[in-house]
């Protein structure tokens, strides 16, 4: 696969604070890739260095097979960004501010294309209203149609959700996805609503201190882990027996049994309790990136 995205061994201090600490890792062409970490970790740090806000004081960033440096800018015109919450001339329209920048990026058939993306984010009913008239929530999907308003090869979204309610998440989501797929668009997916991380990336890393962690497939990093599977029953004490017997790890809460084991071996494990004739309510599995990130960031 191609790589769009290819940070080496990147280092950079404030003082004697060191914010990244020789960080290396690589986004690939048509990837939703997660960027997380705690406050403080360095990501915003790593973000800004990438779009050629600050420089590293050591090691490389190549965007789109270009180094990024103090003289290089070109790769500019090919990446987009959405930091946080967006900020708009309130008095304008949706259309016009839009508008405002497609001239600023020399944009082709600008009024096509504004169009395009304001239907995209769902905002084309409201292109003439005012953005001081919009919600958080059309703000930051505003936010999203001027990041792909001049039809980037890469955009970089940092907290996209912040601030928004659960169907606002849910619409940001939706899109995100659509510009991926649809546009063939690499996305940087910076938050810390790590359901949305588990939900729409294919891959991730975890960055602590400044320094790689994990990093990998979203599905196999999950699958490292061991998942708590809950058991209701009516033979839960027997069950309970019969695991201890056979070296499962097993505790019990309330009514419940809880088994902590891989995934690949939770149908073995039903299949055992089912030839020794135990009754099963209910088996449930539970795993969450929430749970795996704060193994990570606290070992």
């Amino acid at each position: 696969m191609n790589k769009i995205l290819e940070v080496k061994n990147l280092n950079k201090s404030f003082g004697n604070f060191k914010a990244v600490d020789n960080l290396s890792f690589d986004v690939f062409d048509g990837d939703i890739y997660g960027f997380l970490g705690p406050n403080g970790a360095g990501k915003s740090t790593t973000i800004r260095m990438i779009m050629g806000l600050i420089y590293p004081d050591s090691g490389s960033i190549k965007l789109i097979d270009q180094e990024i440096t103090p003289t290089s800018r070109n790769y500019l015109s090919q990446i987009g960004a959405l930091i946080e919450r967006p900020d708009f001339y309130g008095n304008l329209s949706a259309y016009d501010n839009l508008k405002l920048m497609a001239e600023l990026s020399n944009v082709p058939n600008a009024a096509n294309r504004i169009m395009e993306v304001l239907e995209l984010v769902h905002l084309d009913k409201r292109k003439k209203s005012n953005v001081k008239t919009f919600s958080q929530g059309m703000k930051q999907r505003m936010g999203l149609a001027q990041a792909i308003l001049h039809k980037p090869k890469f955009v970089i979204l940092d907290e996209p959700s912040n601030g928004l309610d659960p169907q606002g998440q849910a619409d940001i989501r939706k899109i995100i996805q659509s510009i991926n797929k649809d546009d063939g668009i690499t996305i940087l997916f910076s938050s810390h609503i790590l359901t949305e991380v588990e939900e729409i990336c294919n891959r991730m890393i975890i960055i602590n201190n400044g320094q790689n962690i994990r990093e990998g497939n979203v599905t196999d990093l999950m699958n490292e882990e061991k998942l708590n599977v809950t058991i209701k029953s009516k033979q839960k004490q027997e069950i309970y027996q019969f695991l201890l017997l056979n070296n499962y790890s097993t505790r019990i809460v309330n009514d419940l049994l809880f088994v902590e084991l891989p995934e690949k071996l939770i149908s073995k494990l039903i299949a055992e309790l089912v030839q020794n004739k135990f009754e099963l309510d209910e088996v449930n599995q539970n795993r969450s990136l929430e749970s795996y990130f704060l193994k990570i960031v606290q070992n």
